[in-house]
């Protein structure tokens, strides 16, 4: 049965760069057709000015865009540089069948993930010293644990269904936008979008689903 795990990875990777901000929120890492190794990431805060000159100045970042801007957070695409890309570890966690759930980079880089098994962690975390990347578990639990006792919900699941419930999201017309219940849970847009889809999911096959038609 495979673990949800929540670990700290000590990286060089935006750094510096993260501490202009309030924090970062990884939205994609992947390599492009050139061998470039990309991260797309929003970054939360105020004075955007001064991240992009902390981006400016990190030695792990060759080049930077800035793909959309609102008045607290920004949407950028940032190509590491050779020597960066030698500490990424999600490589490692594709070869080792762990999928990455969330990472978020503060005063430290935050992954939560789905193991196999404590096995596979033990190896992953193994290679990923081996690389020079720190690795510290913070909690992990069963996949199952996760879900609350009713409606198969997971607690991610249930607390952005109750803000936007509370918030007026779900009102005709809506009181709160996506952003608005995004920004109070502190995850991006799209993570939103997607927990609330699956929480109403997981609602109605465990309500009116199984009611005959």
């Amino acid at each position: 049965m495979s673990l949800i795990v929540e670990y700290e990875l000590r990286t060089p990777i935006l750094e510096s760069a993260a501490q202009a901000v309030q924090k970062l929120q990884i939205e994609e890492l992947y390599g492009s057709q050139a061998g470039t190794a990309k991260l797309l990431f929003w970054a939360f805060g105020d004075d955007f000015a001064a991240f992009e000159d902390a981006l400016e100045s990190d030695e792990t970042i060759d080049t930077y865009t800035t793909l959309e801007s609102f008045s607290d957070r920004s949407l950028y695409s940032v190509t590491l540089t050779e020597a960066a890309a030698t500490k990424l570890t999600y490589p490692l966690a594709a070869e080792y069948n762990i999928a990455l759930i969330d990472i978020v980079v503060n005063n430290e880089t935050v992954v939560s993930a789905r193991v196999p098994s404590r096995e596979t962690l033990l190896e992953y975390r193994e290679r990923c010293l081996e690389k020079g990347v720190g690795f510290q578990v913070r909690r992990m639990y069963h996949e199952h644990e996760a879900e609350t006792k009713q409606y198969g919900l997971t607690e991610h699941q249930r607390e952005a269904l109750h803000v936007a419930l509370d918030r007026g999201y779900f009102d005709v017309p809506r009181a709160a936008t996506l952003s608005d219940v995004a920004d109070e849970l502190g995850i991006s847009d799209q993570a939103l979008s997607a927990r609330l889809r699956r929480g109403q999911a997981n609602l109605l096959w465990h309500t009116i689903a199984d009611e005959p038609t």
